[in-house]
């Protein structure tokens, strides 16, 4: 008898031992791999949301850089050249339309007699962000006075 209590306990601390190796069960990896999916699942489209914002960040960064250099083309001219014909000359740059799609730039330029006779030149650069979507545009203006030195 003792022999055999002796043969069991031999064989359950065999089998104690070769059950407590370490590693992982197929099931266990067959798991983290479903709970990653999951994870990943949810995570790319967050991702592909964040990156078209930061995308329509950059475009409109773009525009308004734009339409201050347009600005800034307009402020040296004399006060006879800032008339609405005047201004439509003036084109957007080939780099500007490739990161604006369908890039448009609308000069305007009104004159006011009083109190200051002056004129108020708006830039406004509107582009289509993707098929479908509504246009997005900047608008910057300055005013010019006729009594105003200009470099």
């Amino acid at each position: 008898m003792q022999s055999m209590k002796a043969a069991i306990t031999t064989w359950k601390s065999a089998t104690r031992v070769c059950s407590s190796r370490s590693g992982f069960t197929l099931l266990e990896l067959f798991v983290a791999t479903v709970l990653f999916g999951a994870v990943l699942a949810t995570f790319l489209p967050l991702m592909k949301s964040v990156a078209q914002m930061q995308r329509a960040t950059d475009r409109q960064k773009i525009a308004l850089r734009e339409a201050n250099n347009v600005l800034e083309e307009i402020a040296p001219r004399p006060w006879s050249e800032l008339t609405a014909e005047a201004l439509s000359e003036i084109k957007l740059p080939d780099s500007v339309k490739s990161n604006l799609p369908d890039a448009t730039l609308k000069i305007s330029v009104n004159e006011q007699s009083e109190p200051v006779v002056a004129k108020r030149v708006a830039v406004q650069l509107s582009w289509l962000p993707q098929p479908g979507r509504p246009t997005e545009s900047v608008r910057l203006a300055a005013w010019f006075t006729e009594q105003e030195v200009r470099p």
